[in-house]
């Protein structure tokens, strides 16, 4: 093993930790109460509906609980198929997409299409 190569402590003394280092009150204060899933997942419907406001796509949403809410999105049945896409895989990406995004906000955000 090399001299200059030490994978259990560092110079300063201190116990080697992979990755960023988070406080524990990560995903609470003023972030935790926000849309931005909820904005995220309406863009990206109506870019994937071609919808320039002229009402293919109508969003409500709901809060369940604290921190978990959902999306429900009435569309056109002819913009129905191009949402859900071939075999449910542009829905289920946009889910994971949305899921990813709220967990950094410490919040669920469930998508339904009607």
């Amino acid at each position: 093993m090399d001299e200059n190569w030490s994978t259990t402590k560092p110079k300063s003394g201190q116990p080697y930790k992979k990755g960023k280092r988070r406080s524990s009150h990560y995903g609470t204060g003023p972030l935790s109460n926000s849309t931005a899933p909820e904005e995220l997942a309406e863009y990206i419907f109506k870019v994937l509906a071609h919808d320039d406001d002229a009402g293919l796509i109508h969003f409500e949403r709901e809060e369940i609980q604290p921190g978990h809410s959902r999306l429900t999105a009435t569309c056109d049945p002819s913009v129905t198929g191009r949402l859900i896409g071939r075999d449910g895989k542009t829905i289920s990406a946009l889910r994971s997409l949305i899921r990813a995004a709220g967990s950094r906000f410490n919040k669920r955000v469930d998508i339904e299409i009607t």
